[in-house]
């Protein structure tokens, strides 16, 4: 039998805890199946071939679940394993949003992508004096449909995913032990300022964000770009 090849480790932090990790770059198969699942354009089939190759790639800890990972953490863990193991750059074509028919290839260095935090973010959000929910950030499941709160429907099942407990005085409801629909129901019951110091708190959480600024050679003038979640770097 032939010895495995040994392959390097890196490490990097956890961005939502902080938590140190081991990592290494991707094989050979992962990155082949990361490419049929891109070209599949089927989201279900990308979205397990991510967590499967990062399930991989952490070496340490040996229990981490990738799907209980914030989705930030996920990509930002995917964009890391995936500078070690392709390359540093990525290439994208890109469009002037003002001039649709002016596309460019841009290379970005991965090193420099990193995880957009908004000072005075929490995940204890107070309702009351005797009141407080303790939010969990969007997982893998979101990367398909993405965080919708654009509609108030749209943010009451989105808030509803994410809530992870209810504090009243010091009686704790965990939300695995809430009946199905019951967190909802008791959302649609809040004031409206207090239903947006909920939704605050997916305005301001961590972001995969990256924004740069290229001319347009056609008019001469400026654009911006701004990347913000896996889907742009896939």
């Amino acid at each position: 039998m032939l010895p495995k090849p040994t392959k390097p480790e890196y490490n990097t932090v956890i961005p939502s805890t902080g938590k140190k990790i081991k990592y290494q770059p991707f094989t050979v198969k992962e990155e082949k199946l990361l490419i049929l699942a891109a070209e599949s354009q089927d989201q279900d089939e990308i979205t397990n071939a991510i967590i499967n190759v990062i399930q991989s790639c952490v070496t340490s800890p040996s229990d981490i679940d990738v799907e209980e990972l914030a989705l930030f953490d996920i990509e930002y863990l995917f964009l890391k394993a995936r500078a070690k193991s392709i390359g540093e750059k990525i290439d994208l074509m890109v469009t002037d949003p003002n001039d649709p028919e002016y596309t460019v290839n841009h290379s970005i260095n991965i090193d420099k992508i990193g995880i957009e935090k908004t000072p005075g973010h929490t995940d204890v959000i107070t309702i009351s004096d005797t009141m407080t929910l303790k939010m969990r950030y969007p997982d893998i499941s979101f990367f398909n449909e993405g965080i919708d709160m654009s509609t108030v429907t749209s943010s009451l099942k989105t808030v509803g995913r994410c809530v992870s407990s209810l504090v009243v005085d010091d009686e704790v409801f965990n939300r695995s032990d809430m009946q199905e629909g019951e967190i909802e129901e008791w959302l649609e019951s809040l004031t409206n300022s207090k239903f947006k110091k909920i939704t605050e708190f997916f305005e301001t959480m961590p972001k995969l964000r990256y924004k740069f600024t290229l001319k347009n050679e056609r008019t001469g003038n400026d654009f911006e770009i701004v990347l913000e979640d896996l889907a742009d770097f896939f």
